[in-house]
């Protein structure tokens, strides 16, 4: 499909095509955020309601970064897909592959696109870029909330036992 767009119309394409697939990357990744967060919150409050043992809250907090993992991942299979359904990579793993080395900023892939279409790349790492700076900042409030909820559970627990101690 991409593949067919006239050589002089290219440059404006891959402006088009990587601005178009960066904003709608951004929309999903908002999107798995608020889902992970709002995820996050709840079992944390479920926690905090049974006043569960304040160790189990680690497992609230892996399943978060599980999901922080899992929207990422999600994000460079669309990379992978666009590349693939238009043509400039001919095989769908292949596209992944070499979306994720983009995406994250490693780069230590062999394959490359079709010289015209480039200027691509840095598009897909600016997405990856904007994606884990996102990511980062709502993974230090992530932390923030997982302090205060085993710090709460931890104070409920002792409130428990000294309260046993005392009958």
């Amino acid at each position: 499909m991409l593949m067919r767009i006239p050589e002089e119309l290219i440059p404006l394409a891959v402006l088009g095509v990587g601005g178009f697939v960066l904003v709608v990357i951004t929309i999903v990744h908002g999107f798995g955020l608020d889902m992970v967060i709002r995820r996050y919150k709840n079992r944390a409050e479920g926690l905090r309601k049974r006043g569960w043992h304040p160790h189990l809250a680690v497992f609230v907090f892996a399943g978060a970064i599980l999901g922080l993992l899992f929207v990422h991942i999600v994000e460079i299979c669309i990379w992978g897909a666009i590349l693939w359904r238009s043509g400039l990579v001919s095989d769908y793993h292949v596209a992944v592959y070499f979306s994720a080395n983009t995406y994250t900023t490693l780069g230590m892939g062999s394959m490359v696109l079709p010289h015209a279409w480039h200027e691509l790349c840095p598009i897909i790492a600016i997405s990856g870029l904007f994606t884990f700076a996102w990511t980062t900042s709502e993974l230090f409030n992530i932390v923030g909330y997982q302090r205060e909820l085993v710090s709460h559970l931890s104070a409920r627990r002792k409130e428990r036992r000294s309260s046993a101690g005392n009958h």
